[in-house]
């Protein structure tokens, strides 16, 4: 079954990150309330879920970022889904700006559990294999280059009603390796105007291994998997410090823009230098 709907949400000025427009994390709790609002439709409101020992285990997300918002400004959600067998379900999410233009993408495979187990909350309508198919797997480090390495507490106040925490935190921590892979290549914002450059990140896919452990220290590690004319395809591993299972990966698509003419261009030689030893696949692709 698939249904379409419209929720309002009202961003703030807390919602504003540096680069002073709306974060993705934004998008996403958005999301994700209108995905238990599906859930709640269908009998099962978070609150019974708790009761019962209901969970929405989040599997895999492919992102697009399409147009920046800023604060009060009026977004909608529509919100898609199909579901297959084993309790799962493909939702598709477009986050829409007061003039109904699509700023945001957000396609979310998720599976409800009981006691940990499958659980068919919504009756099946696709098959399982369809659904899992649709989102591509991420590929296996090659070990071929070096990573920059970033450690982050996972504060238990920040932990959702179900003592997990929400699918924005992976997204947060993921962040965080970007940022920190910037610092640790040496690259201040000045140096990124010398060279006439920024990177805009638009998107990616991140799957979801492993729930964050609270009170543990989740281990970030990020590098460039290799360039595609005027994008970056950046690599994450989200790991827990103590055990380094493997909590959450993803391929990010860096945009690589012109400053002076804000628009898309290769990266120089000068950019392409910086990154070599943090770059998996130096002339493009994958072996």
């Amino acid at each position: 079954m698939s249904v379409t709907e419209k929720e309002q949400v009202r961003t703030r000025f807390s919602d504003l990150d540096t680069q002073r427009h709306t974060t993705s994390r934004t998008y996403e709790d958005s999301c994700l309330g209108d995905r238990y609002r599906i859930l709640e439709e269908a009998g099962y409101s978070w609150k019974r879920m708790i009761e019962e020992s209901v969970r929405l285990q989040t599997v895999g997300a492919d992102i697009r970022f399409l147009a920046q918002q800023m604060e009060n400004t009026e977004l909608s959600i529509r919100t898609s889904y199909r579901s297959g067998q084993d309790g799962l379900l493909a939702f598709s999410q477009e986050v829409l700006d007061p003039n109904g233009k699509v700023a945001a993408e957000i396609k979310t495979l998720v599976r409800t559990e009981k006691d940990g187990k499958p659980f068919q909350l919504i009756a099946a309508q696709d098959p399982s294999e369809e659904l899992i198919s649709s989102f591509e797997s991420v590929p296996s480090f090659s070990g071929t280059c070096e990573r920059t390495l970033a450690e982050r507490d996972l504060f238990y106040c920040e932990r959702n009603p179900f003592g997990d925490y929400n699918p924005s935190h992976y997204w947060r921590l993921l962040e965080e390796g970007r940022w920190n892979f910037t610092a640790e290549c040496g690259l201040s914002l000045e140096d990124l105007v010398a060279m006439d450059t920024t990177l805009f990140y638009m998107g990616g896919k991140i799957r979801y291994r492993k729930p964050l452990a609270a009170g543990r220290r989740a281990k970030i590690q990020t590098w460039i998997h290799s360039f595609d004319k005027i994008w970056s395809r950046m690599r994450q591993e989200v790991s827990d410090s103590e055990t380094g299972e493997i909590l959450a990966e993803s391929m990010d698509d860096l945009l690589v823009v012109s400053v002076s003419k804000s628009r898309p261009k290769k990266p120089g030689e000068d950019l392409l230098k910086i990154f070599a030893r943090v770059t998996e696949f130096p002339e493009g692709g994958s072996k």
